[in-house]
């Protein structure tokens, strides 16, 4: 008994000992995120006759970041992709004449173009349930519309019409141009805001619409007064990723810009900002009536490509060159000049 008792003591003494054991810790997990930015550009494709090439694939562009390759990572050409247009009319002074033309032809360029939304339909009720126990018929999802804004600008910036799919709601919206500026709103500046209407509409109207998005631009080129350059105007679009289009109503020739750095060129000035956007410019009379003029925004609109591509590793807000071609020299590409790293 004595025997036994020491062992057991020894072993309470040795079991002391030992360290005290730690319960199994957690099981740790770890958590993945995956961040993917995409930069969209709208192009379209022209050949040597400057017809529209509507046929091709996205082997047929080659793009470039800072001049650094980018592959193409999203490809789509469908032209049933809803479209945002916003109408930026001059009624300064020099444009008063044109009033009457360009709300007629504006009218008609909606409605050729802007698809509103269909109407809802209602799904048919179960024929295998009592009256008593149908369920309420939702309603069919609808269709993403078209929709259109339109903005008059002179010595002040005016939204005239508000985003909208309604054709009643632009048409009123184009009435209003001939309405004279409402005096009791007043400018530290005069003339005509041609570059802060660009800007205003671009950061505050347009620029977070999905789909594909325009400007077109009733004016003679002309900024008079505007807080914002030329090239803030352009940065302001090519962030938004918004197509111009100018249409110039002006008594310049084309071909013959003006060099005085007092009056610069309104030709030129449009050129510059449809070109870097990848939008084009007309001048009413030279390039056609104000009627054909409109067909041929419209089959740009409808015939634009989409193309994604991830951006090269940057700050946001940095603005970075873009070039876009074809990988068939003989064909010219339309699309942004740059674009700014989004967040």
């Amino acid at each position: 008994m004595r025997r036994t008792f020491l062992l057991a003591i020894l072993a309470i003494v040795f079991a002391s000992r030992l360290p005290a054991q730690e319960p199994d810790p957690p099981p740790q997990t770890s958590t993945l995120t995956v961040t993917t930015r995409l930069v969209s550009l709208d192009a379209i494709a022209r050949d040597a006759r400057g017809n529209l090439v509507t046929n091709l694939n996205k082997d047929s562009f080659t793009l470039r970041e800072d001049g650094h390759a980018v592959p193409i990572r999203y490809f789509n050409h469908d032209s049933d992709l809803p479209l945002t247009v916003g109408l930026l009319i001059d009624t300064s002074g020099s444009e008063s004449e044109y009033f009457g033309d360009e709300a007629l032809a504006g009218n008609q360029f909606l409605q050729d173009v802007i698809r509103p939304a269909p109407p809802a339909t209602r799904l048919k009720p179960r024929s295998d349930l009592p009256a008593t126990t149908q369920p309420p018929a939702p309603t069919a999802p609808s269709e993403q519309p078209d929709r259109a804004f339109i903005v008059r600008f002179d010595s002040q910036v005016l939204l005239l019409q508000a985003m909208t799919s309604s054709l009643p709601l632009l048409r009123n919206g184009l009435r209003l141009l001939d309405y004279k500026r409402d005096p009791a709103i007043g400018t530290r500046h005069g003339g005509t805001l041609l570059f802060d209407a660009i800007v205003n509409v671009c950061t505050k109207v347009i620029g977070k619409e999905s789909g594909r998005r325009a400007l077109i631009i009733m004016t003679d080129g002309d900024d008079n007064g505007s807080v914002n350059d030329l090239f803030t105007a352009i940065h302001s679009a090519q962030a938004a990723g918004v197509s111009v289009y100018s249409i110039l109503y002006t008594s310049e020739l084309p071909g013959y810009p003006s060099i005085s750095s007092v009056h610069p060129s309104g030709i030129r000035i449009m050129q510059q900002i449809s070109a870097a956007t990848g939008g084009r410019e007309f001048v009413v009379g030279h390039d056609g009536s104000i009627r054909k003029i409109y067909e041929s925004i419209e089959d740009d609109l409808r015939s634009q490509y989409r193309i994604g591509f991830t951006p090269l590793p940057s700050k946001p807000h940095t603005f970075h060159k873009l070039d876009l071609r074809a990988s068939d020299p003989t064909l010219t590409v339309q699309s942004r000049t740059a674009y700014s790293t989004p967040e």
